[in-house]
């Protein structure tokens, strides 16, 4: 072969790089070995050459004949045979090369200018094509650098989330959890928001909502231990004071509105969407018999997270006059019944009220005391907001009775956790309130007054639910919370 033709075969050996893109070419010869890369170009630069011209050598220098057997390949051949081997192995490469080769420096380093430099779609197009989910968890702290990036973050967040939570449980230590998860909550378009309100008619965990279930199933413990709740808390408390400064024109001091459309209700208000999250986190792990109540000391607002939120609700309520009667006055109002009722599933799931085929009570777990008392201290920020004028004795009484009552007078509850309210609700009652509440709350149950309570004269109570009511007298007198001679 002349050396035309080699020029011809040369030729068409760089075409085949020009109509790759670049960034294949780059990436995919960064991973490549060392001794493949000297090896190559010793062939192309300087054996290849030898082997062209060899024929030339041997005639004006004698010498060069040492290199040659009577029985051996003409040197073109060689260089032909050699620079076939050159090419076999440059199509392995660019079409062939593992997904799962170990990534060094240059590498992140290099998709982390792309990432700065093209179009979101076109870099991920491209990461994804040269990176696996199996080599990024193998080589998390490599790739960690680039999956922190805000550009990444951002657009994967917004664009393709399910994405993410293939890599979720790497981010295990407070600081990177807390800066991916305050983005979802941040973002008022992102999938936690999308998923929570499907949930609209369900205080539990539906199949197929990949980032719920990432973060508050598959990954709970990480979740806890990662401060979630503390996100949570300086998110809303950020959120509410916020609200605080806008006063009546706040949304959640407008009177509630209450949709046609069921799913809607509720969907402009962002802390309705924290509520039924903290509401979905408990329920899964009731549900899956994880005990997340009292994990460590250093989470002790995780009894108070909700009372905490009624709280400073409460301080931002400005009722208009004309809605004072009104069932929910406002927003806040609606909200703080959204959170009692979802306490009020967790004692129905944990107690086994309404859930006969799922038996997730366990005598020794700290729900026990967990969810009476998250209970409690909610109702205690009702009776602060009652001497504020802010809540009415109507919306205290029918609260208490339909999410608390409404379970203790209920003949499937479990005992255990009957004993439970009657010390962390019960007997913490102010004595003036007393009556007026137990009063409202026999009255819709038995058809009964607080007199007829006391003088044990139950008149459509039978069975076990007439036990209930006696056993509920004798804690009150035995308690000091009524007299024994009433």
């Amino acid at each position: 072969m002349d050396i035309n033709g080699w020029l011809t075969i040369i030729t068409v050996f760089t075409a085949i790089f020009a109509l790759l893109p670049k960034e294949d070419l780059v990436l995919r010869f960064q991973r490549t070995y060392l001794v493949e890369k000297i090896l190559v170009s010793a062939s192309v630069v300087v054996i290849m050459p030898f082997l062209i011209i060899f024929e030339k050598l041997v005639q004006h220098w004698a010498f060069f004949e040492m290199f040659t057997v009577s029985w051996g390949f003409a040197s073109p051949n060689i260089a032909f045979a050699l620079f076939y081997a050159c090419l076999l192995w440059l199509i392995f490469r660019l079409f062939f090369v593992s997904r799962n080769y170990k990534p060094e420096t240059a590498t992140i380093g290099y998709f982390i200018e792309l990432l700065n430099e093209k179009h979101f779609e076109e870099f991920f197009k491209v990461f994804t094509k040269f990176n696996s989910q199996q080599i990024i968890n193998s080589n998390w702290e490599q790739y960690k650098s680039l999956f922190t990036q805000p550009k990444f973050l951002q657009n994967v967040l917004a664009n393709r989330p399910t994405y993410l939570l293939q890599f979720w449980s790497n981010f295990d230590n407070e600081n990177e959890f807390t800066s991916i998860f305050r983005l979802f909550l941040e973002n008022p378009n992102s999938v936690y928001y999308k998923e929570i309100k499907e949930h609209w008619n369900s205080h539990t965990l539906l199949d197929d909502k990949p980032f719920l279930d990432t973060v508050i199933k598959t990954n709970l413990y990480q979740s806890v231990h990662n401060g979630i709740l503390n996100v949570f808390t300086d998110h809303v408390s950020r959120h509410l004071q916020t609200e605080l400064g806008r006063g009546k024109d706040s949304i959640y001091n407008h009177e509630h509105y209450y949709s046609r459309i069921r799913e809607e209700e509720g969907a402009e208000l962002p802390i309705y969407y924290h509520i039924h999250f903290i509401g979905l986190m408990y329920s899964t792990a009731i549900a899956t018999k994880v005990d997340i109540s009292s994990i460590s000391n250093r989470y002790t607002n995780m009894q108070s997270i909700y009372s905490s939120i009624i709280e400073k609700m409460i301080d931002n309520v400005i009722i208009a006059n004309d809605n004072v009667s009104k069932e929910y006055p406002t927003n806040y109002h609606w909200l703080i019944g959204e959170i009692f009722s979802v306490q009020s599933n967790w004692l129905s799931l944990f107690s086994d009220e309404y859930y006969p085929k799922h038996r997730y009570f366990d005598k020794d777990s700290g729900y026990v005391d967990f969810i009476p008392f998250s209970l409690s201290l909610c109702i205690t920020e009702l009776f602060k907001g009652l001497n504020a004028g802010k809540i009415s004795i109507k919306f205290l009484n029918s609260t208490i009775h339909y999410f608390v009552f409404s379970h203790y007078f209920s003949t499937r509850l479990n005992d255990t956790i009957r004993d439970s309210i009657e010390k962390e609700i019960i007997t913490k009652i102010p004595p003036e309130l007393f009556q007026p509440i137990l009063n409202f709350s026999l009255n819709e149950k038995f058809a009964i007054d607080f007199n007829d309570f006391a003088n044990e004269r139950f008149r459509l109570a039978k069975g076990r639910e007439r036990e209930i009511l006696l056993r509920l007298l004798k804690y009150l007198r035995d308690n000091n919370l009524i007299s024994s001679s009433v």
